[in-house]
């Protein structure tokens, strides 16, 4: 069974790579190359199957590509001597992992007695592991040589060490399915392989399968180069195994300290990074917004309210650091975590809930929140089993009660603003009343990634950090997330200005930033509380430090700006979103636009750089009402802007308005990106009208901006972008720049689109 001793070398019109890794298909087979060293021989990577006491394998079967790319294959392999057809997709992640999926259908009844899923590996290898037991393989003698063929408490195995002219890394193997048992065999000297995999044997007729009945398996093969880095892994499935045992006896894992990790899980799309944590509006970004990241406010204090009662926690925001998903978890695995702590929201929930149950898998209690409401509901817990607890809304206090209680093995169902399991139930245990600001510490900045976090309004000077002086908003806005989902309501609470300074100052004199952007939900209401914040940072010396806010431009009067001014203000955030006074009214954020226009202007005057904020798709919202606003916000000659199409996310009322008409077009959560899709139906605009007004809107921008730029201007950016990002892209823009003017500009500015 599997055997063919042929060698193969690789061949350019049938591999994939990626870096170093390197897998070719070849002769009914898949071979896996490291550096050109050929990892596997034989058929390479195999699945067998025995039928009433018949092997048969897949080396013995018609195989088609039906598919291939850069970095993965698709294979439909049909057995000939049994009625299944299997579907294979392997692909490379991060340049040192396989991802082996199968689906196996069986085309008439089949009973399988056992079905193995195996990789057949260089004789190099000296040493084998399964779970955290390790062996070494013996010569090579005339029959075949079990190791391991029943081990399922573990679905982890592989191989380490090779021979030390051979250089070959060490590799780990995963599956997905707990009903796997581990196989490990040495083959006889005639064949000269390792066989290391997975075998299923057929217990309570789950592989007596009927016409059509589809079966998946899921395996994971690592390469290696950093030893510590597997000894990670395999003491995280000592510990996982250790767990299991102690469960079955009704033991209890005693850790008396326990030990946090809290999350930014990484998210991505096509390469292109989301924002998550930090951001009243999660989305993938787009090339326009360059490296804009937000600051995740809620786990760095949630991280410092931790460390400051004496609990050991951790922080990573894989978003910020670039991290893709298996370097995530090649980092979590070097580190001792009973609780990992992690933020979701609504357009990476599925992502999200992915990864988390991987890393369930590894023995690591889940604690989910963040402002998706999705999560909010018992019934969420019993689909999501894997989920240990879940907070409510605001949840700094609500962890560090938690933590404790889980540590002095006390009534978890007395901590305020959770959900969690007991036994086969999923019980709330009630609201939790918002927190005061002044009770929590300062973030937690000190193992960020601080150069990362990116948000300069006006181009305030970098590097720059963001702060909060205040949470919540006292107004009402239908569409607006973070107040209805993690206050619960028009809550406004504000910190001790004092307190706000002298976190600023620490910030600029202590950690070296140059500037401070103020990412409130809104930071000027209370015009006496302005007034103090101003004449504070005077008294102080900071008025020479640049700093910027998020605000409302109606709430704004000219004592405040001239004070703000005075004080050190360079820019400013106003959310408008709209003109008319229609869809104000609807979506009850009570604008007074007249007044908001007249500070804006006054804004601008004092020299105050001015960053306006639109969207498209309120209710009567219509091709005409799009071009009056963006004719009407371009007339104000903001420095900057942001167009966005409306996203109604689940837990805010404008989402149950458009639910109990029946308007929302979807509920695949990955789509609610105001970026790049539209959710709703409105009576006046189809979807993809809003999403061209939203390119339209942008193209007006540009437009703008080129009329401020002159002939000179555009001659330096000319200049500046042949020099930053050399000629082939800056001929492509150039090309798509006199399209623009020839072609598109006249169909644009008629509002065609």
């Amino acid at each position: 069974m599997f055997i063919s001793r042929k060698k193969v070398s690789p061949q350019k019109d049938c591999f994939i790579s990626s870096g170093p890794l390197r897998l070719l298909l070849h002769n009914h087979g898949i071979q896996v190359f490291w550096f050109d060293k050929q990892i596997t021989v034989g058929s390479g990577l195999s699945v067998g199957v025995n039928t009433l006491g018949l092997w048969t394998d897949s080396s013995k079967s018609d195989w088609q590509l039906l598919e291939g790319s850069a970095d993965f294959f698709k294979i439909r392999i049909s057995f000939n001597d049994i009625p299944l057809v299997q579907l294979w997709k392997i692909s490379i992640h991060n340049q040192n992992r396989i991802i082996w999926e199968i689906e196996s259908q069986n085309t008439e009844w089949l009973h399988i007695d056992e079905l193995r899923i195996v990789h057949l590996l260089s004789s190099a290898y000296t040493s084998w592991f399964c779970g955290y037991k390790q062996g070494v393989f013996s010569r090579f003698g005339k029959e075949w040589w079990d190791y391991e063929l029943n081990q399922s408490s573990s679905q982890l195995t592989g191989v380490r060490f090779s021979k030390e002219d051979t250089g070959l890394p060490a590799l780990s193997f995963e599956i997905t399915d707990k009903d796997s048992k581990i196989i490990i065999q040495n083959s006889s000297y005639q064949e000269g392989l390792r066989v290391v995999g997975f075998r299923f044997v057929n217990q309570d007729d789950r592989f007596d399968l009927g016409s059509d009945a589809c079966q998946k398996f899921s395996v994971s093969m690592q390469i290696f180069e950093d030893a510590s880095k597997l000894d990670s892994k395999i003491e995280f499935s000592r510990r996982n195994d250790l767990r299991t045992v102690l469960k079955e006896k009704n033991l209890t894992y005693i850790n008396k300290h326990a030990k946090i990790l809290l999350v930014n899980l990484p998210w991505h799309k096509a390469d292109i990074r989301g924002v998550r944590a930090g951001s009243r509006w999660p989305h993938i970004k787009d090339p326009g917004e360059g490296k804009y990241m937000p600051f995740p406010f809620f786990l760095s204090q949630a991280t410092a309210l931790l460390k400051k009662n004496k609990i050991e926690a951790q922080i990573i925001d894989a978003i910020a650091e670039g991290l893709a998903k298996d370097d995530f978890i090649e980092r979590l695995l070097g580190q001792d975590i009973d609780y990992l702590v992690a933020e979701t929201s609504v357009p990476s929930f599925f992502q999200d809930i992915e990864m988390l149950k991987e890393i369930s898998i590894l023995g690591i209690k889940i604690i989910l929140c963040g402002p998706n409401s999705l999560i909010y509901q018992a019934d969420f817990m019993c689909q999501y089993q894997f989920i240990d607890f879940v907070l409510i809304g605001e949840y700094e206090f609500t962890l560090l009660d938690l933590i404790k209680a889980l540590e002095n093995k006390s009534d978890v169902s007395q901590v305020a603003g959770m959900l969690y399991k007991n036994g086969s139930k999923f019980l709330s245990t009630g609201p939790r009343g918002l927190c005061s600001l002044d009770s929590l510490p300062w973030p937690h900045r000190e193992s960020l990634p601080m150069s990362e976090y990116w948000d300069l309004p006006g181009d305030i000077p970098y590097p720059s950090v963001q702060m909060l002086a205040s949470r919540g908003c006292p107004f009402s806005c239908s569409f607006c997330l973070w107040p209805q989902v993690m206050y619960k309501g028009n809550s406004y609470r504000v910190r001790n200005t004092e307190d706000v300074i002298n976190e600023m100052e620490y910030l600029i004199k202590s950690m070296g930033f140059k500037s401070v952007y103020f990412d409130d939900d809104t930071f000027n209401i209370g015009k006496e509380r302005m007034l103090e914040f101003c004449h504070k940072l005077q008294l102080r010396g900071l008025s020479n430090i640049p700093w910027a806010i998020m605000a409302r431009a109606d709430m704004m009067d000219e004592q405040i700006l001239l004070a703000m001014k005075k004080s050190g203000l360079t820019a400013v955030k106003y959310g408008v979103e709209t003109f008319n006074p229609e869809f104000i009214s609807e979506c009850q954020k009570g604008l007074d636009i007249s007044k908001a226009e007249e500070m804006i202007r006054f804004t601008k005057k004092l020299g105050i750089k001015v960053h306006l904020t639109f969207t498209f798709g309120f209710s009567g919202e219509t091709k005409k009402t799009i071009k009056e606003t963006i004719e009407r916000g371009l007339k104000l000659d903001p420095d900057s802007v942001q167009f966005s199409v409306l996203t109604p996310f689940p837990g805010t009322r404008l989402f149950d308005q458009l639910d109990s008409r029946g308007k929302i077009l979807t509920y695949d959560w990955d789509k609610y990106d105001g970026n790049s899709q539209c959710v709703f139906e409105s009576e006046s605009i189809k979807p993809e009208e809003l999403l061209e007004a939203r390119k339209y809107a942008y193209l007006l921008w540009g437009n703008h901006q080129r009329k401020k730029r002159g002939f000179l201007g555009d001659l330096n950016k000319f200049r500046n972008m042949l020099k930053l990002r050399g000629a082939g892209f800056t001929l492509g823009k150039t090309f798509n720049y006199m399209r623009f003017l020839l072609v598109k500009k006249i169909k644009y500015l008629n509002g065609k689109y």
